[in-house]
């Protein structure tokens, strides 16, 4: 007898569980999503085009290429070097990165004659 009202219990609990659940479901309104930023909805001439973000991304990858090669290059340790490199992916643009560069360049003189 126990047994037998155990399981009427469970099987209305269970019942209850899942009317419940998929009563929530149902009721919510499907809302649409607008993919739109703050930015592009006030103000959209700030914004950059897709293409113009793609070409700026191209650009910065290309200088850091060119940046690498010219850190290979350059006559410093390997640890430094490496650390540079780290850099370097971080923030392409960096300042301890410039200031190698330039410490270590070495500019050829342009003599008299040669300038027009």
């Amino acid at each position: 007898m126990k047994k037998g009202i155990s399981i009427w219990v469970c099987i209305a609990l269970s019942t209850l569980a899942f009317t419940n659940a998929f009563g929530q479901t149902d009721n919510k309104k499907k809302e649409a999503i607008i993919k739109r930023t703050l930015m592009d909805k006030f103000e959209p001439e700030y914004v950059l085009s897709i293409d113009e973000r793609a070409a700026l991304k191209d650009k910065r990858l290309v200088q850091e290429q060119r940046t690498k090669r010219i850190l290979d290059t350059l006559s410093i340790s390997d640890r430094k070097r490496r650390k540079l490199i780290r850099e370097l992916k971080k923030s392409p643009f960096s300042k301890r990165i410039n200031e190698a560069i330039m410490a270590n360049s070495e500019f050829e003189d342009i003599e008299e004659e040669d300038r027009p």
